[in-house]
C-alpha cells in the first residue's frame, strides 16, 4: 500500500510517531506542570471560588501533589464527581457521560484522577495516530508530519493530557472519518456514536460522514444515521429522570446563554473595547486565525463544513463573564486548520521557519498552562 506520494507506507509509521510524541509530551507537560505548581504563589481565595474545592488537598511540594493533584482543576473536578456520585447536581448535566463512565470503570484499580489522566493520554495517542491516518489519505507524509507538529504544539493543546474530554472527542471523530473513508461504516457509526456521548459537539462528525456517504452512494453507510442517538439517549435520560436539559443548566449555573453567532461576536468585541482583557483578545485572535486557516487547508469540503460548524456551534454559547471563555480549548477540534497552517511552510527554509513557529506556539501553550495550574485561567 502506498501513501499520497506513492512511497511505500512502511517508510512512515503513524502509530510509532504518535506513540513517541504522546509519551514525550506526557512526560514534558507533567514535569513542567510540577515545576509550575511548586513555584506559583498560592491564592486560596482564587482556589476556593471554584466548585468542589473545599475538600481539595492544599498546594504543597509533595510528589503526589506536584505530579497528580496539580491537575485537579475546573472541569476535571466535575468529571471526577460525576464518575463517583453520578448526576446528583443539576449543574453537572452539561457534562456528557462517556468520560465519567470510563473513569469509573478504570478507577476501580486505582486513583480516579490518575485514571482520568491515563484515559486522556491514551486518547491523545489515538488522536495523533488517527489524525495522521486520515490526512495520509489525501496528503504526503511530509505535509502530515508538519500538521501533526502544529496540532501537538498548538496553544491550549496541553489540555489533551489533562482531565478533559477534548482528546477523547477528537480521537473518536478522526477515527470515525477514517473508518468511513475506508468503507467501514459500522465502525464509523460506532465511533461517532461514542463521540456524541462524549460532548455535544460530537454530533458534528455527522456532517463529513454524510458528505462521504453521499459521494459513495452506498446503502451500507446507513448506520451513521444512528450516530446522533448517542446524544439523544443521554438527553432523553436526563428528561425522563427529571434532571432537566443542559441549555437550562448552562443559563442557571454557568452564566451561559445561547444566541446567534454574530451576537456573541458583537458582545465580545464590545466588552473588549470597554474593558481590555488580554485573554479575551487572545481568544478573539485565535478565532480569526481559524477562520483564515480552514479555507487555506486544501481539505475536502466535508471537513471544511465540519470545521465551520464547530466554530459556529461554539459561537452560539455567549458567556456573560468572561466572554469567549475557553475559546482556545474549544477550537482544538477544528483539525482542518492545522493543515491550513502547514500550507505556509513549504519552501527551502521550511525547517527553520517551522521550528520557529513551533517554539512560538509552545511558549504560548506553556503560558496558558502556567495560568491554568495557578487557577487563573478557566480553560
Amino acid at each position: 500500500m502506498n501513501d499520497a506520494t506513492g512511497c511505500p507506507e512502511k517508510s512512515y509509521s503513524p502509530w510509532r510517531v504518535a506513540l513517541a510524541l504522546t509519551l514525550g509530551l506526557r512526560v514534558f507537560y507533567s514535569g513542567v506542570a510540577a515545576i509550575f505548581a511548586a513555584v506559583i504563589p498560592v491564592n486560596l481565595q482564587l482556589i476556593r471560588s471554584n466548585a468542589f474545592t473545599d475538600t481539595l488537598p492544599l498546594p504543597s511540594r509533595t510528589f503526589h501533589y506536584l505530579f497528580l493533584d496539580a491537575w485537579l482543576r475546573f472541569d476535571t473536578l466535575w468529571y471526577l464527581h460525576i464518575a463517583q456520585f453520578g448526576y446528583d447536581r443539576t449543574g453537572s448535566i452539561v457534562f456528557y457521560p462517556l468520560y465519567p463512565i470510563l473513569i469509573r470503570l478504570t478507577s476501580v484499580v486505582g486513583n480516579a484522577l490518575a485514571s482520568a489522566l491515563f484515559i486522556s493520554t491514551l486518547a491523545t495517542f489515538f488522536l495523533l495516530w488517527g489524525l495522521q491516518k486520515l490526512l495520509l489519505l489525501d496528503f504526503s507524509a511530509d505535509k502530515v508530519r508538519r500538521a501533526l507538529l502544529i496540532c501537538a504544539m498548538w496553544p491550549a493543546s496541553f489540555i489533551f493530557f489533562a482531565g478533559y474530554t477534548e482528546s477523547l472527542l477528537l480521537a473518536l471523530i478522526l477515527w470515525s472519518l477514517y473508518a468511513a473513508r475506508r468503507n467501514r461504516w459500522p465502525l464509523a457509526a460506532l465511533a461517532a456514536f461514542a463521540a456524541c456521548l462524549t460532548k455535544a459537539a460530537g454530533v458534528l462528525a455527522l456532517i463529513p460522514l454524510v458528505v462521504i456517504a453521499w459521494r459513495r452512494r452506498s446503502f451500507k453507510a446507513w448506520p451513521i444515521l444512528l450516530a446522533p442517538s448517542g446524544s439523544a439517549v443521554f438527553l432523553l435520560w436526563l428528561r425522563v429522570t427529571g434532571h432537566g436539559i443542559p441549555t437550562d443548566a448552562y443559563a442557571r449555573y454557568w452564566h451561559v446563554t445561547f444566541s446567534w453567532p454574530w451576537m456573541t461576536l458583537w458582545t465580545t468585541v464590545f466588552s473588549l473595547a470597554r474593558t481590555p482583557n488580554v485573554i479575551v483578545a487572545f481568544n478573539l485572535l485565535f478565532l480569526v486565525l481559524f477562520f483564515w486557516f480552514v479555507p487555506a487547508s486544501r481539505m475536502d469540503t466535508g471537513y471544511k463544513l465540519y470545521a465551520y460548524a464547530a466554530i459556529l456551534l461554539f459561537l452560539t454559547k455567549n458567556n456573560i463573564n468572561p466572554p469567549f471563555q475557553s475559546t482556545a480549548r474549544y477550537l482544538l477540534i477544528v483539525f482542518p486548520a492545522y493543515m491550513g497552517v502547514e500550507k505556509y511552510f513549504e519552501g527551502p527554509r521550511l525547517k527553520a521557519r517551522l521550528g520557529i513557529l513551533c517554539m512560538v506556539l509552545m511558549v504560548a501553550n506553556l503560558g496558558l498552562l502556567w495560568l491554568y495550574i495557578g487557577w487563573s485561567l478557566v480553560l
